[in-house]
């Protein structure tokens, strides 16, 4: 996959009702929308995207929260609590 293209990623394949929506660049799943537990990550290099409030390439865009919302989707970034996952949507919300 060339640098920088989006890809979805089906979770649950025989269901089909979980998206994670990853970025790859250089076949590396980049770390834009990490997995949260418990208020952090284990991976370094994603803390810094754990301040969601200022927008980087490759983190998950309103646009794309609403438009999955709009269908009846949830979203792992909106998990109340300190576990978010922000790359994570679903036809369950969990």
């Amino acid at each position: 996959m060339p640098a920088g293209r989006s890809v979805a990623v089906l979770g649950r394949l025989r269901h089909g009702d979980v998206v994670d929506a990853r970025v790859r660049v250089l076949d590396r799943v980049e770390v834009e929308n990490p997995y949260v537990g418990c208020g952090t990550t284990r991976d370094r290099s994603a803390r810094r995207y754990l301040d969601r409030t200022r927008h980087r390439a490759g983190m998950v865009t309103a646009a794309v929260v609403r438009a999955f919302r709009s269908i009846g989707w949830g979203w792992g970034g909106a998990w109340s609590g300190s576990t978010k996952d922000y790359m994570h949507f679903s036809s369950t919300g969990h």
